[in-house]
């Protein structure tokens, strides 16, 4: 929640702030609960989906994923191989993690990094760039120590745009819900249509007439 005292000096800062601002608190509401990431297997599924081509193939992106969301080092090299300073993320501030880890590879004109590189945007470390080394101060240091995630996607030069899920890889609870609800209307109405089928049938079952015998 945003104190009202607060509010002159973010307006001051400018419509682009306040709308990132805006967006990254609605993003970390409705998404920043690691249990209940965790319990979803779909939430992973879909980040898999959006990091593959950057990480470099699904299993590595579920091991990090997975690595992010329990705080803990999944794998003894690579990308999974380093431990969380912030310690278990929800969906939401994985997916965060992950943009601007991106972001601050992007700069460096790294796009498609190792696993090492990976490591040293999430976790801080020595980056080897064109220009000669660079020391980098990873995204999970710098949000254990109390930086926004907002600070930081300004830093790397991410746009309102770049923060938004790609339909694909936003939750659909929702979708998944009104499925259940089609698929159950359905048998409800395959169960209508079998007991009307039934029905036609006895109604159109002759019955056998019984004749008694008359005792002379």
């Amino acid at each position: 929640m945003i104190r009202i005292s607060c509010l002159p000096a973010i307006l001051c800062a400018g419509p682009r702030r306040w709308l990132l601002a805006s967006l990254l608190g609605t993003l970390m509401a409705c998404a920043g609960v690691p249990a209940l990431a965790n319990a979803d297997d779909g939430y992973t599924a879909r980040l898999v989906t959006e990091f593959a081509p950057w990480v470099g193939s699904p299993q590595d992106t579920e091991r990090l994923v997975q690595s992010l969301q329990s705080g803990q080092a999944l794998d003894p090299s690579g990308a999974a191989s380093g431990v969380p300073a912030t310690g278990a993320l929800g969906y939401g501030e994985t997916r965060l993690a992950l943009k601007l880890a991106q972001a601050t590879l992007a700069q460096e004109g790294v796009t498609q990094p190792s696993g090492a590189q990976i490591q040293a945007a999430l976790h801080g470390g020595t980056l080897d760039t064109a220009n000669g080394p660079k020391a980098l101060p990873g995204v999970l240091p710098q949000r254990a120590q109390g930086v926004s995630w907002g600070a930081m996607a300004q830093s790397a030069g991410m746009s309102v745009e770049d923060l938004i899920p790609p339909k694909s890889a936003a939750p659909k609870r929702a979708a998944v819900r009104k499925s259940a609800k089609a698929k159950k209307k359905v048998a409800g109405k395959q169960a209508v249509k079998t007991g009307a089928k039934t029905a036609t049938k006895k109604a159109a079952t002759p019955r056998k007439t019984v004749t008694k015998k008359t005792t002379k």
